[in-house]
Parts: C-alpha cells; structure tokens; sequence
C-alpha cells in the first residue's frame, strides 16, 4: 500500500514538473484517484517542500519556477519511446525548424548512458517514418515563430496574406487564437479585422507579417474543437448530416482500419461489404473522399450527397467520353 502511494506521489511530481498548469480534478484524472486524494496528495507534497502556484481565475497549480528538483531517470522503455518520438519529430512535415529539432535531439543522447543510447538505436535500426505529401514549409520558420509569439502574447498581427479567394493580395489586421497544423499545412485561426470573422489562414501564403504595439489579441473562450466541430477535414459548414455509406468488401477492409472521423461507425455486413456512418458539418470536403473510392462507394444517404457526388460522375463521364 505504501509503495502504491509512493508510486503515485512521484507520478503526480512529474505532472507538476511538465510544465503544465492542471486542475486538482485533472490530476486525479491522470494518477487514477479522486479528487479528494489528489488534493491530499498535493498537501503532502506541499509539506515536503514542493513549491507550486496556484491561479485562481482558472483553478489550476504548476510547480514553482524555483523549485529545484532531482534529474529524471529513464527506463529503457521510456528512453525508447522519447527518442522514438524525436525522430517522428524530425521526420514530420510540421518540423519546420529541423536544425533545432536535430539539436535538441543531440543533447538529449547526450544526456543517456552509452548503453542506453545503443540499445535505442538498435532498436531504431528498422524503423522508418514517412512523410507524407504536405505543403512545403522550409521557408516560414521565422513567420510560423513570430505568429507563436503573437498568440502566446495576446498580440495582434497585421499581414499581407495571398488569397486564392479573392485572387489577390489583401492586406488585413488579425487577432490571432491558435496555430494549427491540420491536413497538409500550418495554419493560424484568427479573427479579421476586415469582415469581423474567424478563419483560417495558411501560414505558407502570409507574404508578410509585423506584431502591432497595445496588444488586444487573444482570446482565453476560444474552443478550438468547437471552431471545427464537425467538419470531416478542416471546413465546417452550416448544416450537420448523418451520413451512411456502402463499401465493397474489396476496399472494406482499408476504409475500417482509419479512424477517419471522431464520429464515425462502421458495421461489417454479410458478404464482406462495410457500413460506414458519421456526422459531419458540411458535405464539400466528404464528398471528394468519397469520389476517391470510385464505384467501390455507394452513398446511401443524405441525399444531398448522392445528388453532389452523381453529378461529378457525369461530369466526369462528358469528359472522358470526349464530349466538349
């Protein structure tokens, strides 16, 4: 019994040396306790000399910036996964910045035994990660670090963005809330000065960027989750669909195996074919999956979607049957 509350004491140390503010309810959350014993657990702590913060307005602790704690001993399981995960890093398109990623990758080796390096790396040896077919982002380290700035600072940005919408430059102050990378690219959400609307803006098309001086950005309400809600990618439209689609028992198999959507159920049905269910805001984005998948796909409902997808098959019948 002592040693599991040992064990825990130390689990909840390292939630509090990460870095990241957290409930009492979200500590006990992670530790697998009631809130009560993660309090308590957080007092003892308290007694023994932890410094933390506390914030009121969000209800949160950290431990202190002076609190001086012992270096952290990895396992060979957790040196494994961690450098696992640098190389994922590095291999990421989201990576823009590779020679720092490359840098902090030195230094932590650096830091593991000899023994436990070697051991990583021959465990390494046969693994490999693609990736992928993305924008290429090599050129927007320093716009992609000044935006992170903004949004950690509460700034707002005035930019020059590229816009394939409106078919030219526009120039346009921004209070910006999140950078994301989703589907392919980075992206920064934010709110427009222009026509007082959230959106997104693709980093790789900012031609130019400066920080304005009095702050006012930020917004501490924004809900990311609920900014894409539903949206099948990146898109959300005005009204949600309950879709249902058949997939051959050819392709069944491939479409099951990808969560390709937080909403989605899938049903084998006799035969071998699949019945794929979601919901989603908006049918655009769906729709060109769905033609991926050719005549190995049957829309079942709504009928919007059976509607917009026969009429790029026709489309693509005129075409490639030669007519003009």
């Amino acid at each position: 019994m002592q040693s599991k509350r040992v064990t825990r004491l130390l689990k909840l140390l390292q939630l509090l040396q990460s870095g990241e503010p957290l409930t009492v309810e979200e500590m006990g959350e992670r530790v697998g306790v009631s809130r009560r014993t993660a309090f308590r657990d957080l007092s003892l702590l308290g007694d023994a000399g932890l410094r933390f913060e506390y914030d009121r307005d969000t209800k949160r602790y950290s431990a202190s910036k002076h609190s001086l704690l012992p270096p952290v001993t990895l396992s060979h399981g957790e040196a494994l996964t961690l450098m696992m995960a640098v190389r994922y890093v590095l291999e990421r398109p989201w990576c823009v910045d590779r020679a720092v990623a490359s840098s902090a990758a030195l230094k932590l080796q650096s830091m593991l035994p000899s023994a436990l390096v070697d051991y990583c790396w021959r465990m390494l040896g046969g693994v490999e990660v693609s990736r992928g077919q993305v924008s290429d982002s090599t050129g927007i380290v320093d716009t992609l670090s000044l935006l992170q700035s903004a949004v950690a600072d509460g700034q707002r940005i005035r930019v020059r963005y590229d816009s394939y919408y409106e078919g030219k430059a526009i120039d346009d102050t921004l209070v910006p809330y999140r950078v994301v990378f989703r589907h392919r690219g980075w992206y920064v959400i934010a709110r427009s000065a222009r026509d007082d609307r959230v959106q997104m803006y693709k980093v790789e098309r900012i031609l130019h960027v400066a920080v304005l001086a009095g702050g006012g950005g930020g917004d501490a309400e924004f809900d990311l989750d609920m900014y894409f809600g539903n949206a099948w990618l990146m898109i959300r439209g005005d009204t949600r669909y309950h879709v249902r689609i058949r997939f051959s028992a050819k392709v069944a198999g491939n479409v099951d195996e990808v969560v390709w959507h937080k909403t989605q159920q899938t049903t084998f049905e006799e035969g071998g074919s699949l019945l794929f269910e979601v919901d989603v805001d908006g049918l655009g984005e769906i729709m060109w999956w769905v033609l991926g998948y050719g005549d190995q796909a049957t829309v079942l409902e709504p009928a919007e979607l059976r509607g917009m997808i026969l009429g790029h098959a026709e489309a693509m019948r005129d075409v490639y049957g030669g007519k003009e």
